[in-house]
């Protein structure tokens, strides 16, 4: 027979051995029963896990629903019912992001194509070998000559040269002047090919254009040596030069991903939408930043305000997942069109008018003023936050395509 004693609480916490007092430690907060020595603890401690974690959820997003109480009350102190404001934001930016990696797709059915045999066509516009289309530079456009391509190619080789010595804007032109050779290169080539140029004519493209830019630069470093130390030359090629390979890389790898969004046009979701989190990060402070400035006279300090940053964000992410539900549901085969449209609709609506009018009623409500001065406020916020996310967007953008 087994030991009627055998699963009994010890007398010391097997944690930090104090002497318990209860079936709690009061200084670790760890159990004193052991759910590896039973399976019926074990199975206890899982459903008490489970519903102790899913009541703070659903309390969570409950009160998360009713504008601006799930930030007051979290101010007020009754923090323990509910999730921290970084967890809840981190959990549903994960989860957002997730579905709409899911459910956002191109349809290339709706994509515009021109007929590869049609010649008028083909005067405007380029066929690649993959079959895409791609609309060529005005300027070789208008060529109707090889020798007119060739032409355009050599202003444009020259106007790329002189770009770079630009002291604003050269440092970026270097980092992405070898990307730019090449597309125009193969524009060029495309119109030339376009136009039937032979295989001796289309050689002539690999021999590069000599511009007096480039004269330029290849005496600039002996001009530099004779009247400048070498360890000066070298100190400031390090300084331009991280920089500059930086931006190549990024510019590289930019390149190589506009290629595979333009094999595959999903992957241009999958690249912005991996972005967007890391955006978020930069958006939140700076909104939490806006609501201090706006907010100079109020009892909260910079962490309170970004408890009210947290909470909003994480309302707006809820209402954004909502809409790619109801657009993966909308685009489920069998679904009617009306009925996809529809769905789509109303997730438009949740968050382009349930969400500003939520934010608006939170910022009432946490910051207890009246509504004119409200409403003042309100509107000086959503100015500056319209720029700032138009910015973080454009970031997200960038930094998914060159990723």
């Amino acid at each position: 027979m087994s030991d009627p004693h055998a699963h009994a609480a010890p007398a010391r916490c097997e944690n930090c051995a104090t002497a318990l007092q209860g079936p709690w430690c009061h200084v670790c907060g760890q159990h004193g029963h052991n759910p590896l020595r039973s399976v019926a603890h074990a199975l206890e401690e899982v459903f008490e896990s489970f519903w102790h974690v899913d009541g703070r959820i659903v309390r969570t997003l409950r009160d998360l629903c009713v504008p601006g109480r799930l930030a007051a009350n979290f101010l007020a102190g009754h923090r323990v019912r509910y999730l921290p404001p970084l967890r809840l934001f981190l959990i549903l930016t994960v989860l957002t992001f997730f579905v709409g990696k899911l459910v956002l797709h191109f349809d290339p059915g709706n994509a515009i194509r021109i007929d590869a045999g049609d010649a008028d066509a083909r005067k405007g516009a380029v066929v690649s070998d993959g079959g895409d289309d791609e609309a060529v530079d005005p300027a070789f456009a208008a060529a109707k000559t090889v020798d007119e391509v060739l032409q355009a190619r050599v202003r444009k080789q020259r106007e790329l040269a002189q770009a770079r010595n630009d002291p604003d804007a050269g440092w970026m032109v270097s980092a992405i002047g070898d990307i730019a050779r090449e597309h125009i290169d193969d524009q060029a080539r495309d119109r030339m090919r376009a136009l039937g140029a032979t295989p001796a004519q289309l050689r002539t493209l690999d021999t590069p254009v000599e511009t007096p830019a480039a004269a330029a630069e290849g005496a600039a470093p002996t001009d530099a040596r004779a009247n400048g130390s070498p360890a000066s030359g070298a100190h400031a090629a390090g300084e331009g030069g991280l920089l500059q390979r930086w931006l190549a890389h990024r510019a590289d790898r930019l390149k190589q991903n506009a290629l595979r969004v333009k094999d595959s046009p999903d992957e241009f979701f999958r690249l912005v939408l991996g972005a967007v989190p890391g955006a978020l990060f930069l958006l939140v402070p700076l909104f939490a930043l806006c609501l201090r400035l706006l907010y100079l006279r109020s009892p909260f300090g910079y962490l309170e305000h970004l408890v009210v940053a947290f909470y909003s964000h994480a309302f707006m992410l809820l209402m954004l997942l909502a809409d790619f539900v109801l657009i993966g549901l909308g685009g489920l085969p069998g679904v009617p069109v009306p009925l996809g449209g529809a769905l789509a609709a109303l997730g438009s609506v949740l968050v382009f008018l349930v969400a500003p009018l939520y934010l608006l009623w939170t910022q009432k409500r946490v910051y207890a003023q009246g509504w004119f001065i409200t409403l003042a406020k309100y509107a000086m916020l959503g100015t500056v936050y319209t720029v700032l996310l138009s910015l973080v967007l454009v970031y997200a953008v960038l930094a998914g395509m060159s990723s």
